[in-house]
């Protein structure tokens, strides 16, 4: 399989590669997201798990509204929290 055969990382054999690396770092650091993590745990359960477990991970428990990743906060009632932080 060449670039663009796939529909996620996961499916390739050079995971992680550089520039995968590089952005995974820097969600690693500013928002707590391990992005290498997430990929092996689609591989592990597939993506309509994983997208389930990500929408009850980034439901917001005040109001029940979406949480921005980048921002950090309840795109409803604007409750600051980043689930990622334990």
């Amino acid at each position: 399989m060449k670039r663009g055969d796939f529909e996620f990382c996961c499916e390739c054999d050079n995971l992680p590669c550089q520039g995968l690396k590089e952005l995974d770092e820097i969600y690693q650091e500013r928002y707590n997201v391990n992005m290498v993590d997430n990929l092996k745990r689609i591989e592990e359960i597939g993506v309509e798990k994983w997208l389930q477990e990500q929408k009850k991970l980034y439901t917001c428990p005040q109001c029940a509204g979406e949480i921005c990743v980048h921002d950090e906060e309840c795109y409803d009632c604007g409750l600051k929290i980043n689930p990622n932080k334990k």
